[in-house]
C-alpha cells in the first residue's frame, strides 16, 4: 500500500438518488512520496531546481497512473518526464517507513519540503 492509498478495494459511493443506481465516487489517486537526498540525472543531465538552483535533496512524488513530480526543499515542484514509477520505487531503501498523511500540505511540512528549510541540505 502506498501513501494516500485507502488500502481497500471497496468503491466509495456518492450521489445516490431514490430509484437510481448509486454512482461510484471518483477514485483517489494512489500516491507515493520518497525523499531522495542524492543528485538526479535520469537522462544524463543533472537536474537542478529552476527556482533556487539546488542539485540534490529532493522529494520524488509518484502519482498513479504514471506521473512523477520532483519537489525541492524551497517548495518548487515540477513534473519530471524523464523519471518513471520504477525510479521512485528504486529510491526507497530498507529503512523507508510508509506513512499516511491527511493532505499534501501536511506531508510537505512533515517531510520538510514546505519551503521552511530552503537552502538546507541533509546528508
Amino acid at each position: 500500500m502506498s501513501l494516500f492509498d485507502r488500502g481497500d478495494d471497496q468503491p466509495n459511493f456518492t450521489h445516490f438518488r431514490y430509484g437510481q443506481e448509486p454512482q461510484p465516487a471518483e477514485p483517489v489517486p494512489s500516491t507515493l512520496a520518497v525523499p531522495h537526498p542524492s543528485p538526479l540525472s535520469p537522462s544524463g543531465m543533472l537536474i537542478s531546481c529552476a527556482q533556487c538552483q539546488a542539485t540534490r535533496d529532493w522529494l520524488l512524488i509518484y502519482v498513479h497512473p504514471n506521473l512523477v513530480f520532483v519537489r525541492c526543499r524551497c517548495a518548487h515542484e515540477w513534473r519530471e518526464a524523464d523519471l518513471e514509477a520504477s525510479d521512485v520505487a528504486e529510491a526507497r531503501d530498507d529503512s523507508f517507513e510508509e506513512r499516511t498523511w491527511d493532505s499534501f500540505e501536511e506531508m510537505y511540512q512533515g517531510l520538510g519540503f514546505d519551503g521552511l528549510l530552503r537552502g538546507t541540505y541533509f546528508s
